[in-house]
């Protein structure tokens, strides 16, 4: 995932991806996200990876982008952005923090390919904040697999923590810090 300050150019870490990750584009606020979204798309086509844009499927559209993601805040009018997205032609991941939320993504399950569940553990992004307990995360990860939607963990991972998460039928991790 890409982030406005904790990775402010994002290029130079997709050369340490491992092939066919999926790279987020998260750069909301930044003064020529167009011109950069097109940058860090080119790369992930340089790269092998999979180029997914947050919340802005305009976007995603003009600069061939492989999917949409959608964070909390994308999420109101579900159904609208996922008949959209589909008609584009765009993968779908979305973000999940909660049974609550799943449980309406899952209605969708047909529509979403992919769900980040975070924060798995303490991370830099949201000093402070609660993080989910491994229960409540492996439940959320069981969850969403077996609705047919591929489950990520986001949020303070690192080797340790990759031990923890082994019992999760997840598909991959996500993160920012691990890629710099």
């Amino acid at each position: 995932m890409t982030d406005d300050h904790r990775l402010a150019d994002p290029i130079p870490a997709l050369a340490r991806l491992p092939l066919r990750s999926m790279v987020i584009y998260r750069h909301y606020n930044h003064p020529d996200r167009d011109k950069l979204a097109w940058q860090v798309r080119q790369a992930c086509r340089k790269y092998g990876h999979l180029f997914f844009v947050s919340a802005d499927i305009a976007l995603a559209t003009r600069i061939a982008a492989h999917g949409l993601h959608l964070p909390d805040r994308a999420q109101s009018n579900l159904r609208h952005a996922l008949q959209t997205a589909q008609s584009c032609g765009l993968m779908v991941s979305a973000s999940v923090h909660g049974l609550a939320q799943l449980n309406r993504l899952r209605v969708f399950a047909d529509n979403i390919d992919a769900v980040i569940i975070s924060p798995a553990f303490a991370t830099q992004s949201h000093p402070g904040a609660k993080h989910l307990s491994h229960q409540v995360f492996n439940q959320l990860a069981c969850l969403a697999y077996r609705a047919g939607i591929a489950p990520y963990a986001l949020g303070g991972i690192n080797y340790k923590h990759l031990l923890q998460l082994k019992s999760a039928p997840l598909s991959g991790i996500a993160g920012i810090g691990f890629a710099t």
